[in-house]
C-alpha cells in the first residue's frame, strides 16, 4: 500500500469518526434539556441537512469499500429515519364528512392590502374547520353600559365577516384583552381560555388559547400556542451587517439565544402541564420555534402524534422562500387518525402553513359526548 493509499484511508477513517460525532451530537439534542448543554439545541436545528451530507458520505465510503465505517454511517441514517417515522404509513384524505382540517399559520400583518383576499382563498381552498393563527392582533375593548366590541388585524376580518369564523375570546374578567395568538373555527365552542406563557409584554405575544370544542358528537380540546423565539438579536441579522466579523456581537447573541432557549423550556413544561391535566382528546398546533429533532417538540410531543406532514415527511415551514426547517406543527392524541396532510408553497408570511386531516379512529369508546348544534359559548 502506497503513501498516497494510507493518507487516504485516514481520510476517511476519521472523517467518517467526525462526522458521526457531530451526528451523535446534533441527534442527543432531542433527549437533554437545554439547561445542561443548551448549546446542542444550536446543533440539532441542522440535523437534516448533516443527514443529507451523511448520504453523501455513504456513498463515497462504498466508492473506497470501507464497509465497517458504511455500516455506522447507514445505522446513523437509519436512526434519524426511525425518529421521524418516514416509512411509516398514511392514509390518504379526501373532502369527506368525517375529515376534520386543522390549520396553524405564523402571518403577521405586512401592510399589503392583497393580503386579506390572498389568506381568504386559501382558507376557500382548503377548508378547514379550525385554524389557529400567531403574530396577528386582536383587541377586545369593555366600556362601561356598552356591548363588549372586536378589533381584529386586517387580514382576518373576511374569515370572521364573509365566511363565518369564530374568532377567540378570553375571559373577560381576568383578559388578556390584547393577543397575537388567534383561533379562528367554525365549530361549536364549548369553552375557551386565553393562557400567557410568558411574563410583561411578552405574554401578549407567547400565548395558549386553549378551547373545548365538539365535532362529530365528541368533545375535544385544541391548543393554538407561540413559543418563545429567538430573542431581539437574529443570528442572519448580525451577518447581514458585517456583524460577523466581531466576537462581541456573536457573544451578545449567544447569550441572548440561551436565554431565549431556556424561557421557551420552561414554556414547554408549562403546556406539558397542561396537556397532562386533560381528560378529553387533545390536539396542539402552532408555531413552536423549534424543530422536530429538539428538545423542546421531543418533550411536547411526548405521547402525541405528529400530523400535517406530506407522505410521513415532515415538510420544511420556514423560510416560506426557501424553506429549510419544520418550526409550525401539528401534534394529536391517540384518539385521532392521522390522514395526509399539506404544506402549502405560499409566501404570504415568512412561514408556510401547515394543514392537517384528521378523523376519529374507529372502534373506540368515548364516554363523553357533545352535541353539534351546542350553544357557542359567546355573547
Amino acid at each position: 500500500m502506497n503513501r498516497r493509499t494510507q493518507r487516504l484511508n485516514r481520510l476517511w477513517r476519521w472523517g467518517s469518526v467526525g462526522v458521526l460525532a457531530w451526528f451523535g451530537l446534533s441527534y442527543a439534542a432531542y433527549w437533554i434539556p437545554p439547561e445542561f448543554a443548551w448549546w446542542l439545541q444550536l446543533l440539532a436545528v441542522g440535523l437534516p441537512i448533516w443527514v443529507a451530507l451523511l448520504v453523501v458520505w455513504a456513498i463515497g465510503l462504498a466508492w473506497v469499500r470501507a464497509w465497517t465505517h458504511l455500516a455506522s454511517v447507514l445505522i446513523a441514517i437509519g436512526l434519524y429515519l426511525l425518529r421521524h417515522e418516514h416509512l411509516s404509513g398514511w392514509s390518504r384524505a379526501d373532502a369527506a364528512r368525517d375529515t376534520l382540517v386543522v390549520m396553524t399559520y405564523n402571518i403577521p400583518d405586512s401592510r399589503r392590502p392583497a393580503l386579506a383576499d390572498s389568506l381568504a382563498v386559501l382558507v376557500a381552498r382548503y377548508r378547514p374547520q379550525l385554524m389557529g393563527f400567531q403574530e396577528v392582533g386582536i383587541w377586545w375593548y369593555l366600556r362601561p353600559g356598552q356591548r363588549t366590541s372586536l378589533r381584529l388585524v386586517a387580514h382576518l376580518n373576511p374569515l370572521v365577516e364573509r365566511q363565518g369564523y369564530l374568532p377567540s375570546k378570553p375571559d373577560l374578567e381576568i383578559g388578556p384583552l390584547f393577543a397575537e395568538v388567534v383561533t379562528l373555527t367554525r365549530l361549536p365552542v364549548l369553552a375557551q381560555q386565553i393562557h400567557p406563557l410568558a411574563e410583561d409584554t411578552d405574554a401578549l405575544i407567547y400565548q395558549a388559547v386553549r378551547s373545548t370544542l365538539c365535532w362529530e358528537g365528541r368533545p375535544f380540546v385544541h391548543y393554538n400556542v407561540r413559543l418563545q423565539s429567538y430573542g431581539p438579536v437574529k443570528p442572519w441579522e448580525v451577518m447581514r451587517h458585517g456583524g460577523w466579523k466581531h466576537p462581541a456581537t456573536w457573544r451578545r447573541w449567544l447569550r441572548a439565544y440561551r436565554q431565549a432557549m431556556l424561557e421557551r423550556a420552561r414554556q414547554v413544561r408549562q403546556l406539558r402541564a397542561w396537556i397532562d391535566q386533560e381528560q378529553l382528546p387533545v390536539i396542539v398546533s402552532g408555531d413552536f420555534n423549534s424543530t422536530p429533532d429538539q428538545w423542546f417538540y421531543g418533550h411536547l410531543a411526548r405521547g402525541l402524534r405528529a400530523a400535517g406532514r406530506l407522505g410521513g415527511v415532515a415538510a420544511p415551514s420556514w423560510p416560506s422562500t426557501r424553506p429549510l426547517v419544520r418550526i409550525d406543527h401539528v401534534l394529536v392524541s391517540p384518539e385521532w387518525e392521522v390522514l395526509e396532510g399539506d404544506v402549502p408553497a405560499t409566501r404570504l408570511s415568512d412561514h408556510r402553513p401547515v394543514i392537517a386531516r384528521l378523523r376519529w379512529r374507529p372502534a373506540l369508546a368515548y364516554a363523553k359526548t357533545c352535541s353539534t348544534d351546542a350553544p357557542i359559548a359567546y355573547p
